[in-house]
């Protein structure tokens, strides 16, 4: 479902299931089911049919598991008072209520974030603090947990209240999905009012026939389509638990596993590569150095002309302070020869292993090399022992509110930006299980407060920096003192931990 067909759903169920208690919950693929007396409902967040959904065959069976007994606990006893999408981003919410003998009430509220790959349920309390969290972090994955206690939950932001009203028809097409959007703006206006004039909300559904291998459901006639009829909206909201996939043979499986096993060998000589710089490079700054008279370097970089260019360029050498010029000198040219080694080497086991896979029927995209950044490097990275931090000046920066925000544009960069550069108690942020830029936001101490605005800002930043191409997604973010390199990881690669994560839109 997208966001309208979402909407139309939650309106229609929330007639129906008005004041009716919730007697228990039960797992579905992907989600959950919520049982009351009159029905059985799928919230689906994570895999298709994706949405919130009726299912008139459910017959519950087995035990609760780990992730699902906590929400069962908590839910079981609670009256719907209200099923709504008030946001347009694909975002159900589920108030109940609970009345006590002592005439108490309790309040809380479901949130089913229905992402697709992604996908997310919060319990909230009266306040909208997050007391009970988990997700699904990949198809075919299981639930995790995802605690935030004491946290506020804050929609994706610039998302449009279904409550107001809309500056035009443009701005109302965000939540339909874009294969169903008209191209005219009279088609767009048409498909606005027939929303509009949606009285009863489980009005009859409309479904294409034009093609039944292609059917759609959508609650307002399509223009661009063909002729389409009307189905009852119970019909229409009837769940279609998804298929199972056929059982795999051994040696289907053996080959699977040879194909990832080799995809993870040329993924890791691929990042091999990008830890080495031409060898050109290396020997043109060792020329420059055995040039200049042998002194003992006293800074971290040197300027030198390059007695390889016909320009007479100058190099930005690094240096180790405290050793010789001639002694780094030679270092340079074993670096040379080390290169000059690794890429004949790697190169032949690469071709090697690729020629394997397309023969095993796999393939493995030349993607950028490590956390999604190209492999450039420059002179002033070729030596690992160089010490010092380098300058905020070679990071890409903006000012926001008073706060400084840096990011690095590729793997080395960020990689000195977050180890070297940043201070303990600076804010991280990176867009979830993507790669992409390493983002600071630098805070004069543990105690500086950051306005909700600017945390967005690095947030939105970290995903526009990113592989990532979708509108909107999720950006983790921690302090600077939680994130490790990752063992035997590459440039820019890390773990982290105590994070906590915002749901940001591009801009524009």
């Amino acid at each position: 479902m997208d966001t309208l067909q979402l909407a139309a759903a939650a309106q229609c169920l929330d007639r129906q299931l008005a004041q009716q208690a919730i007697q228990g919950i039960s797992d579905a693929p992907g989600g959950i089911y919520l049982h009351t007396a009159t029905a059985h409902i799928a919230l689906i967040v994570q895999r298709a049919p994706l949405g919130l959904w009726q299912d008139p065959a459910f017959h519950k069976s087995g035990a609760l598991t780990t992730w699902s007994t906590p929400l069962n606990q908590r839910l079981v006893g609670f009256r719907i008072q209200r099923i709504s999408v008030p946001w347009a981003d694909r975002i159900v919410r589920m108030d109940c209520r609970r009345v006590h003998i002592s005439k108490r009430v309790d309040q809380i509220i479901l949130i089913a974030e229905c992402f697709g790959g992604r996908g997310n349920i919060a319990l909230l309390d009266a306040a909208q603090r997050i007391r009970w969290a988990w997700r699904w972090d990949s198809l075919g994955g299981k639930a995790t947990p995802r605690f935030l206690p004491g946290v506020v939950y804050v929609p994706p932001e610039d998302s449009l209240p279904f409550d107001q009203p809309l500056p035009s028809a443009a701005a109302w097409l965000r939540r339909v999905a874009p294969r169903y959007r008209p191209q005219h703006t009279a088609e767009q206006q048409a498909m606005q009012e027939a929303w509009l004039q949606r009285a009863d909300p489980c009005a009859p559904w409309w479904r294409s026939s034009a093609e039944a291998d292609h059917s759609v459901l959508y609650p307002v006639p399509l223009p661009d389509w063909a002729p389409m009829q009307e189905i009852p909206a119970q019909e229409a909201l009837r769940f279609a638990p998804p298929t199972a996939p056929s059982a795999s043979s051994a040696q289907e499986r053996t080959l699977a596993l040879q194909r990832e096993r080799l995809q993870h060998r040329i993924r890791n000589m691929r990042q091999d590569m990008a830890r080495w710089e031409d060898p050109k490079v290396y020997r043109a700054q060792a020329f420059a150095l055995f040039a200049l008279p042998d002194t003992m370097a006293s800074d971290t970089q040197i300027s030198a002309p390059d007695h390889t260019s016909a320009t007479g360029a100058l190099l930005t050498i690094a240096l180790t302070p405290g050793k010789f010029l001639h002694q780094q000198a030679q270092w340079y040219m074993q670096q040379a020869q080390r290169s000059q080694r690794a890429q004949r080497e790697i190169t032949s086991r690469l071709h090697e292993a690729e020629k394997l896979l397309e023969r095993l029927g796999g393939s493995e995209s030349h993607a950028p090399s490590v956390d999604g950044a190209a492999a450039h490097t420059s002179p002033t990275s070729g030596n690992p022992a160089k010490k010092g931090k380098p300058e905020d000046a070679t990071f890409r920066q903006t000012v926001i509110d008073g706060f400084t925000i840096l990011w690095g544009k590729n793997a080395r960069e960020n990689d000195r930006l977050t180890f070297r550069t940043a201070k303990a108690w600076d804010l991280w942020f990176h867009i979830q299980d993507l790669g992409g830029s390493h983002v600071v936001l630098r805070r004069e101490n543990s105690q500086t407060p950051v306005p909700e605005s600017v945390l967005a800002a690095a947030a939105r930043i970290a995903l526009q920096q990113s592989q990532s191409r979708a509108i909107s997604g999720e950006v983790d973010w921690t302090e600077i003192r939680h994130v490790h390199r990752k063992p035997s990881g590459g440039p820019g690669e890390v773990t982290y931990r105590h994070f906590q994560s915002i749901r940001v839109r591009r801009d524009g």
